[in-house]
């Protein structure tokens, strides 16, 4: 399987009501610092080398981070702190 088809099933997996609802409901009802932005919505595919040493998985429900944006660990505190690490290992 490619790595594009992946992802086209991962944006229209539904395997998970309840989180589905949840994206959905947070994509509507949005954060008010947010509310002019088109959410994302639904389940978000990853990025990256697929032939990387090291991958990192993120949890659902990325509320106002990747279920905003549509990319993994983009928009919240969770990827601030993330790539604030990787760019220390990175420097060392």
């Amino acid at each position: 399987m490619s790595l594009e088809k992946l992802h086209r099933q991962i944006e229209q997996c539904e395997k998970c009501p309840r989180l589905i609802t949840h994206c959905r409901t947070i994509a509507r009802e949005k954060r008010l610092q947010y509310r002019e932005e088109t959410y994302w919505g639904k389940p978000v595919p990853g990025f990256g080398d697929v032939a990387a040493r090291l991958w990192i998985v993120g949890l659902a429900p990325a509320a106002h981070g990747a279920n905003r944006t549509g990319r993994m660990f983009t928009g919240d505190s969770s990827g601030n702190w993330l790539y604030r690490i990787r760019n220390d290992l990175l420097a060392n």
